[in-house]
């Protein structure tokens, strides 16, 4: 059989196999598109993503950063109207601690401990009695009011630290609350109330 008539008898077969390769390499090539095409789509939202993220974390970072100065620069401004010559301006600034600040802050509490200490105005000192009240679990904020309950001698902040240290249930204020009692020149109100802070100390 010559190749002429090969061919023409097995025509079918060679365009079945010729369709069949073009066929395999049109389909190698549509995955290959769709592959293509799926991997710059995937690559393109990663990157918008990343870009999205990257803004939202340089926003919050401006949020975070305005804020933060926004608080220190009232820390700031309370502290010093904390040592403000006028005792208004101090009272006013405790009046301010207890209403913003719930968190405690080292710096702000030492201050009012030294005007629990060493201001010259009853009403500033009590009123820092109050703003120190609201940590209760400070050690060092404890010990200081029963220390200034020893020594403190305006009847009306005694009472404040009388009424203070039994509500801290503190029984280390037994000693000076005596002193106080036994003390002729204590006032009468507060002796009065120096011994039925002892009897709840005591319960």
């Amino acid at each position: 059989m010559n190749l002429k008539n090969y061919i023409h008898k097995n025509k079918q077969a060679f365009t079945e196999e010729k369709m069949s390769v073009e066929a395999d390499r049109n389909f190698k090539n549509l995955l290959e598109s769709k592959f293509h095409k799926k991997k710059m789509l995937r690559s393109l939202v990663i990157k918008y993503v990343s870009i999205a993220a990257c803004f939202t974390i340089v926003f919050l970072s401006v949020l975070w950063i305005e804020k933060n100065v926004t608080v220190n620069n009232e820390t700031k401004n309370l502290i010093a109207n904390l040592e403000n010559k006028s005792a208004g301006k101090r009272l006013e600034s405790i009046y301010k601690f207890n209403d913003n600040y719930k968190k405690e802050d080292k710096i702000i509490i030492d201050k009012l401990i030294n005007i629990l200490i060493n201001d010259k105005n009853v009403n500033v000192r009590i009123a820092s009695i109050d703003a120190l009240l609201m940590f209760p679990s400070n050690e060092r904020i404890r010990q200081n009011l029963i220390d200034a309950l020893g020594r403190d001698e305006s009847p009306l902040v005694q009472i404040k630290l009388i009424k203070a240290v039994s509500f801290l249930r503190e029984n280390r204020a037994k000693e000076p609350l005596k002193r106080l009692i036994n003390n002729n020149e204590t006032f009468t109100i507060v002796k009065n109330n120096a011994t039925l802070a002892m009897v709840k100390l005591k319960n």
